[in-house]
């Protein structure tokens, strides 16, 4: 599961965020590069949407991604739809780039009665008060493929599974988003090409290894060796650290064989 995160767009008056928790948002913007190099396409929820609606469960909003807490359940989707590009569907205060490209439109409330969690309040004063005016939502990816957009290459998101969506902290959200969303996916044959992909997991490998060799204690070191050198009348005995090196020589004349054009 992974997550991403655009400004909320919420409606400009904090007002318009009722006491009663309900709001608009426009949570996914199509068509627009986003700092990663991803791109949602208009449609990629198109699916997921039906399924909530043919369900009897409810979308999910949850705090900053708290799945682990009941607390952090702090409200559900009361409507969602995706709007194309210069739909009229569009809210008339969606800025120029939205209104371009389209995007992902929900309409949400908090909890608000009696039993409402504290988080679910004070997720509701913030919002009023315009202290939080970002959105992420929590997605798997079903398709997805490399394409370019204006000669940029970019990673399209075409189609998604949609769990949540989340009010969320600026901050707390862009290090979600690295760490859950970009950390899964290297995008290494961008680089290198994907015939490669699997020798640099091989490299790194090879990498935690010497790590873990240079770690071991010298002195552990150098007893081993002594007893092994003792007992088999002079010769020592390889070490990890050795055997990685080796390997990792190994790795590197199969990386320069004849027509892979990379070099170690």
């Amino acid at each position: 599961m992974k997550v991403k995160s655009a400004p909320a767009h919420l409606k400009a008056d904090g007002a318009d965020v009722g006491a009663a928790g309900e709001f608009e948002a426009i949570v996914s913007v199509f068509g627009n590069v986003d700092s990663w190099g991803d791109v949602v396409r208009h449609g990629a929820f198109t699916e997921s949407i039906a399924a909530w609606k043919a369900s009897p469960n409810t979308l999910p909003v949850l705090w900053s991604h708290r799945m682990d807490d009941p607390t952090y359940n702090i409200g559900e989707v009361v409507d969602i739809r995706e709007i194309g590009p210069d739909s009229s569907d569009l809210p008339d205060w969606v800025d120029p780039a939205i209104r371009k490209g389209g995007g992902l439109w929900v309409h949400g409330r908090l909890d608000t009665g009696d039993d409402a969690s504290p988080v679910a309040r004070q997720a509701l004063r913030l919002m009023k008060a315009r202290r939080v005016t970002q959105f992420s939502y929590a997605y798997d990816e079903l398709d997805s493929g490399w394409g370019k957009v204006d000669g940029q290459e970019v990673w399209e998101l075409r189609k998604l599974k949609l769990y949540e969506v989340s009010p969320t902290q600026i901050g707390a959200n862009e290090l979600t988003e690295l760490l859950a969303a970009k950390t899964t996916r290297l995008k290494a044959d961008e680089v290198l090409g994907p015939e490669n992909t699997d020798r640099i997991r091989q490299a790194s490998d090879l990498l935690s290894e010497v790590l873990a060799s240079l770690a071991a204690d010298e002195s552990d070191e150098a007893d081993e060796s002594d007893e092994a050198g003792a007992s088999s009348g002079g010769e020592k005995s390889d070490h990890p650290f050795r055997n990685a090196v080796r390997r990792a020589i190994a790795l590197r004349q199969l990386t320069n064989q004849e027509g892979d054009g990379y070099e170690a």
